[in-house]
């Protein structure tokens, strides 16, 4: 399955390092690290509302309150002044839409309806394509100045609640390319929002590895690198099974309300997603388990125990045969 990934923050300081990031901007190449040098004439920075995009962001932010705060108090220094939105969606999914360049000039045309119908295109400020980075996506910066000239991100965006329903609408636009409704509550970030679905498929293969060694040190004990790798291999089982658990549901709501009967691909599918559940929860099961024994303190001060009585012994020996005239 493939997700929708639409990402947003407020921003009530200096937008100068977002601002460097948007527009690629020279000599400030430590806020886009990830992107590809060789690529970044890929990139399109699109014109926006009295094309505020060939002006600094900072600039054009305060240009766009200027005009059209209608308030008759000062705003506040810590007012949130912007928003900053990520758009996109899984990794192979991205690829193949813009491996079609009208597909790709469509998925874009939404995206840009999608920000004008919500927040006024009179309040777009930025709106750029990246394609100099691992996942095509789209940044864009909106002004949360309300249709009477306030400006109030809690009225524009509103709660966590209110959030989430932005989400789900802009999922329901990414519909005809593929692009369903992603999981909630993943705690995605601005910096990993467009790889996060592409991690997922490498949580799965990960969480089902049946690989479970660790290595110990001289006193049997099991390293702290040897932990660390156990638990983030446990961290993509949990990650993968939440992930399974979400398409098993949004697939029995599908079936649910389909007009048709269930066909026998779409039970093939079902069937097959039950399958990769199980496998992922049973090896999620054996890893605890593994983790159990690793970390047991009885275990561990019994194996270490073992150790230096074995060591006693074999020194105990080595006297023994040098007081008989030979060594080993």
């Amino acid at each position: 399955m493939a997700y929708a990934v639409y990402h947003m923050e407020k921003g009530n300081s200096s937008s100068g390092g977002i601002g460097n990031h948007i527009d690629r901007t020279e000599g400030k190449e430590h806020s886009y690290l990830q992107a590809d040098p060789a690529r970044k004439h890929l990139n399109i920075h699109f014109d926006v509302h009295e094309k505020r995009n060939e002006i600094p962001l900072h600039e054009a932010i305060e240009k766009r309150i200027a005009e059209g705060y209608k308030g008759e108090k000062a705003i506040r220094k810590d007012a949130v002044k912007y928003c900053t939105h990520v758009l996109t969606g899984s990794h192979e999914k991205m690829k193949e839409i813009f491996a079609d360049k009208e597909k790709s000039k469509e998925w874009i045309k939404d995206n840009y309806k999608f920000l004008a119908k919500e927040f006024g295109k009179e309040n777009i400020v930025r709106f750029t394509l990246h394609l100099d980075e691992k996942t095509p996506h789209l940044h864009a910066v909106t002004i949360p100045l309300t249709s009477d000239g306030r400006l109030s991100a809690k009225e524009i965006i509103g709660n966590k609640q209110s959030m989430k329903n932005f989400q789900t609408r802009y999922a329901a636009e990414m519909e005809k390319y593929g692009l369903q409704r992603g999981i909630e509550n993943t705690g995605i970030t601005h910096e990993n929002a467009q790889d996060y679905y592409s991690r997922i498929t490498e949580a799965e293969k990960e969480a089902v590895s049946s690989q479970m060694t660790a290595q110990k040190n001289l006193l049997g004990v099991y390293t702290a690198e040897s932990v660390q790798k156990l638990e983030s291999s446990l961290k993509s089982a949990n990650l993968a099974l939440k992930m399974k658990d979400y398409e098993l549901k949004k697939n029995e709501e599908r079936l649910r309300f389909s007009s048709q009967g269930k066909s026998r691909a779409e039970k093939n599918e079902q069937t097959a997603l039950i399958q990769k559940r199980e496998l992922i929860s049973k090896s999620l099961n054996e890893k605890e388990n593994f983790k159990k024994i690793i970390l047991d303190p009885e275990r561990t001060e019994r194996v270490r125990y073992n150790l230096l009585e074995e060591k006693k012994q074999n020194e105990e020996k080595r006297e023994q045969n040098k007081g008989r005239g030979f060594s080993r």
